[in-house]
C-alpha cells in the first residue's frame, strides 16, 4: 500500500500498539499529550508514516508554517507517524501511532494501519481518547474504555477502567476496533474525562491517569512525575481562578467535589515537562469567565 512508508523495520516481539489521534476525540490533548509523553520518555524510535495526502482535506485541517531560522521556512503537513520501542525486559514491547484522525477515506486510512500491523505482527490494539464530561478538576479522574475480546475486558477492569455505555457520533478509534475486531486482532480503547470548564490548556492530570493505568496494565518502567507535577500546578491554577468567583465556585463544587473539603497537596516547584508547561492563569480564568457567560445566558433563554 503507496500509503504506508516505512523506513526499516524494526524487530520486535508482538508488540502492542498503542494509537492516539488529535482532533475531535482528544479533549484537553488528552491522548496526543500521552502518546508524546510516551514516546519521548521511553526514547521510541520513529519508522513508519502515512502518507497525509489521500486522508485530509487541506483547508479544513491546514499544513502549519514554522520558522526554521531567519528567513527559513518549512511546512508541516499533518502527520501519523509510527515509533517502536522494544523492551530491555523483553515483556512489553511497544509501537506508538502519534496521528491525526482523518477527514476523509477512513476505510483506507485503516487498511494502513493494519498493513503496518501485520508486517510488524502485532498481539493487541489500544486507543487512547480524551473526553469533555461534568466532571470535577479535583478528586479522582473517571477511566472509560472498550474492548474486544472478555480478556480485555477483565484488563480494563483490574485498571479502574470502567465501561463505556456511550452512543453517538464515532471516532476512527471506533472504526480501528471495529476494523481490529473482524479481523480477530484484540483491540481496547480507554477514555480519559476531563473536567469541560477547562478548554484553554492541556490536561496534564488526565493524561496522568492514564498513563498510570497503561503503566500497570503493560508493565512499564515508566517515570511519570512530570505529569503528575503539572497535574499539580493545574488544579492550583484552576483553584486560584475559582476562588476570587463565588458563582464559578458553587458550580464547581455542584458537581459533587468541594475544593474545601480536599487535603490538596501543595505542588513543589519541580520543573515540568515542556509538553505540559505550567497553565497561564489567564487561559484558565478565560474558560471559567466563557462558562459562567453561557450558563447566565441559558438562564435567560429558559426564563
Amino acid at each position: 500500500m503507496d500509503e504506508l512508508r516505512i523506513q526499516e523495520l524494526p524487530s520486535l516481539r508482538r508488540p502492542t500498539l498503542i494509537a492516539a489521534f488529535a482532533g475531535w476525540p482528544d479533549a484537553a490533548e488528552v491522548a496526543s499529550g500521552s502518546a508524546r509523553y510516551l514516546t519521548r520518555k521511553l526514547r521510541a524510535g520513529r519508522f513508519a508514516e502515512i502518507d497525509p495526502e489521500p486522508f485530509y482535506v487541506f483547508t479544513e485541517t491546514r499544513p502549519t508554517t514554522i520558522i526554521l531560522a531567519p528567513g527559513q521556512r518549512a511546512l508541516e503537513w499533518p502527520s501519523n507517524e509510527f515509533f517502536s520501542w522494544r523492551d530491555p525486559l523483553g515483556q512489553s514491547d511497544l509501537i506508538i501511532l502519534q496521528g491525526r484522525e482523518p477527514n476523509l477515506n477512513w476505510r483506507g486510512y485503516l487498511d494502513s494501519v493494519l498493513l503496518l500491523v501485520e508486517r510488524c505482527d502485532v498481539a493487541r490494539v489500544i486507543t487512547l481518547g480524551g473526553t469533555y464530561d461534568a466532571v470535577a478538576h479535583r478528586g479522582g479522574v473517571q477511566l472509560t474504555g472498550h474492548a474486544t475480546t472478555p480478556e480485555l475486558r477483565r484488563a480494563l477492569e483490574r485498571q479502574g477502567v470502567h465501561a463505556s455505555d456511550y452512543e453517538g457520533p464515532s471516532s476512527v478509534q471506533s472504526a480501528l476496533l471495529d476494523a481490529c475486531q473482524r479481523r480477530g486482532l484484540p483491540a481496547a480503547s480507554v477514555w480519559g474525562h476531563a473536567p469541560h470548564y477547562v478548554q484553554a490548556v492541556p490536561n496534564s492530570k488526565v493524561s496522568h491517569a492514564m498513563l498510570h493505568a497503561l503503566r500497570s496494565w503493560l508493565d512499564l518502567d515508566l517515570d511519570l512525575g512530570e505529569l503528575r507535577e503539572a497535574g499539580h500546578q493545574l488544579e492550583s491554577r484552576v483553584d486560584e481562578a475559582i476562588a476570587e468567583n463565588p458563582r464559578l465556585r458553587e458550580y464547581v463544587d455542584g458537581l459533587g467535589i468541594s475544593i474545601d473539603t480536599l487535603n490538596v497537596e501543595s505542588p513543589t516547584e519541580e520543573p515540568v515537562d515542556t509538553l505540559f508547561s505550567r497553565p497561564d492563569p489567564a487561559d484558565v480564568l478565560r474558560d471559567l469567565e466563557e462558562l459562567l457567560r453561557r450558563r447566565q445566558q441559558d438562564t435567560g433563554d429558559k426564563g
